[in-house]
């Protein structure tokens, strides 16, 4: 029978960013998926968060800006239509994540597994297989027998050491495999269940060409003038009592993607979906004459509508849900599968390819490893904690954009939009606002199997900069730092080139006794935090100034702190290990404190 270490149900986001972590780090890997081609209807347009430093680190991260999609800029909260002056923003092109790339990214979401597909071409241990509907499975003391079949229809099967579930909220690998065992989604956080009209529209220009009679060519329009003013740019919330809408651009640059989603109102009508669209946003797409010239005085002027495309236009209806246990011995749920989201909040793919990270590390660690049963269900029941914590910090996200765009007091509403407007007319107060609202803030709580030492500075995620060796160009720290991502990883702060001392890193490590070599010593990074230019043989890294990034033609993000990783570790710091996904289990001042630190990982798998 054909084996494999990892066996994937799903080829969406979440199944393919897993797959490629997996990949890199040369683990046996399989994906069913059961469609034959790629879908190339745009669901989810948002890649949020860490999501966006993950797809960094799948490697397609330049992609993200030049063949998937734009950066979000600001999210706008308007009264009623996107032409009214919004009450509130938040700019989200400044570093407030603390990762040195973009906060979000408006995508487009066939672009988005295209160019995730491509790197499992280049993987000789992941299999893509479509064409694929799996069948069955049988529990081993091991392992997972699978029974599927394939693009031929012949029935075959797989015995694989792990089954992933990452075939979305219908899937069956939940649905068959793990309902009857118990695990189910249920209500999250934020009990919202919601139906919204869900529109992706296709925007062409007018030209004087195609409408000669468009009357903005009187006044010098050009084409693209024309789109900017009726299609404005960034994200925008509108808060209607009588219906909330989300809508905003999407899709690589010289694309002109538009998603539009409003809510579904008792009494609604939607035998013709198309017809009620155009009764919600065909009135925003009409603006005074008067507003673009004196000379237009008198008339209303109108985006055209045979250059509005509609590629999809139905109602969906929207939950906030997460499943009770994330796994049954071998069987694991990612993405959909485990979750869901309403949709303002940008969350959905950004979860799924954020539980992907964090636990392809975490396979690879047990695959290398002969734990008892209990240490195993030990460190995955610790991962689903961990998921569930970062579920729940997503929600809340969601929930503050849902709390004020789906405000249906007419009274509360009002006071909202009056003090937010007031509040954002003081300098700073945007800032502040925006980086309270998505700012890094967050930090696993303790339970019991937690991977990370609270105690010792851990649950945080290591902030991003970054950093550069002797004459070598500069290089994100994540790329430096988890250059083995099977394993963890140990930052060394030093004072200068003879504070390292290879030596006694190298005694300590092997003093730890790690199970599956966990910290190897090809994996530690000697980071000096000062400013200051080193050698041109150096082994030593610094952090690079915007200054400095500029001169070697990179663009950093508008805020871009050198200084923020060691805000984050503390002063006394000496040394960090750090996991894959970026998290830092613990923080050591000396090397005794670096060995304990050390222990408990190895205690961890006893």
């Amino acid at each position: 029978m054909e084996e494999t270490t990892v066996l994937i149900v799903g080829a969406g986001p979440s199944g393919l960013a897993l797959a490629v972590n997996l990949g890199r780090i040369n683990i046996k890997t399989v994906i069913l998926e059961k469609e034959l081609e790629l879908s190339e209807d745009p669901r989810g347009i948002a890649i949020t968060g860490d999501a966006v430093r993950i797809s960094y680190a799948l490697g397609i991260g330049n992609e993200l800006t030049t063949k998937i999609g734009r950066k979000t800029g600001i999210l706008h909260f308007h009264n009623k239509t996107w032409n009214n002056p919004a009450f509130m923003y938040f700019d989200t092109d400044h570093d407030h994540l603390q990762q040195s790339v973009p906060n979000a990214i408006n995508q487009f979401q066939p672009n988005y597994e295209r160019e995730l597909r491509k790197r499992i071409v280049a993987l000789p241990t992941v299999d893509l297989r479509i064409g694929c509907e799996v069948l069955d499975r049988t529990e081993e003391e091991a392992g997972v027998v699978v029974k599927y079949k394939d693009e031929e229809g012949n029935i075959r099967s797989i015995r694989t050491s792990y089954l992933v579930g990452a075939d979305g909220k219908r899937g069956i690998v939940r649905k068959k495999f793990l309902e009857p065992k118990g695990i189910r989604q249920e209500v999250g956080q934020y009990n919202h269940v919601s139906t919204w009209v869900a529109t992706n529209f296709e925007i062409t220009l007018p030209t004087p060409a195609t409408h000669p009679d468009f009357p903005l060519w009187k006044i010098g329009y050009s084409p693209e003038q024309v789109y900017d003013a009726f299609w404005p740019s960034g994200f925008h919330f509108v808060n209607d009592p009588k219906r909330p809408a989300a809508t905003g651009s999407f899709g690589p640059k010289g694309t002109r993607f538009w998603r539009h989603e409003y809510s579904v109102e008792e009494g609604d009508n939607l035998d013709d979906p198309i017809a009620h669209l155009w009764s919600q946003i065909g009135p925003w797409l009409e603006i005074a004459g008067y507003k673009f010239s004196s000379k237009l005085r008198g008339t209303m002027v109108s985006y055209p509508r045979d250059c509005v495309g509609i590629l999809r236009c139905r109602p969906f209806t929207f939950a906030t849900k997460v499943v009770n246990r994330w796994h049954c011995k071998r069987t694991i749920l990612i993405g959909d599968a485990s979750h869901v989201y309403p949709p303002f909040g940008g969350q959905g793919i950004a979860s799924g390819v954020r539980d992907a990270h964090s636990l392809f590390w975490r396979l690879a660690f047990l695959s290398r490893m002969t734990v008892p049963p209990v240490v195993h269900d030990k460190f995955l029941t610790g991962w689903g904690h961990e998921q569930r914590q970062a579920c729940d910090h997503a929600t809340k996200l969601t929930k503050t954009n849902g709390s004020i765009t789906n405000q249906r007091s007419r009274v509360l509403a009002f006071l909202t939009r009056t003090l937010m407007r007031l509040l954002w007319c003081f300098p700073g107060v945007p800032f502040l606002m925006t980086r309270y609202t998505i700012g890094d803030s967050f930090r696993y709580q303790q339970f019991d199997g937690l991977f990370a030492l609270r105690e010792r500075g851990g649950g945080y995620k290591m902030p991003q900069i970054w950093i550069r060796r002797g004459d070598e160009k500069p290089q994100l720290s994540d790329e430096v730092f988890h250059r083995d991502a099977s394993r963890l990883a140990l930052v060394n702060i030093v004072e200068d080139e003879d504070d390292v001392d290879e030596i006694s890193i190298a005694k300590t490590i092997r003093r730890m006794a790690l199970p599956g070599d966990l910290l190897g010593e090809k994996n530690v990074t000697h980071l000096c935090l000062g400013l200051g230019k080193s050698t041109k043989d150096s082994q030593v890294y610094r952090p690079c100034k915007r200054e400095e990034l500029l001169a070697e033609g990179i663009e950093p993000m508008i805020g871009y702190d050198p200084h923020t990783l060691a805000k984050r570790i503390g002063s006394a710091a000496k040394y960090a290990i750090v996991r894959p996904d970026f998290f830092i289990h613990s923080v050591a001042s000396s090397v005794e404190e670096l060995f304990g630190n050390g222990r408990t990982i190895a205690e961890y798998f006893i």
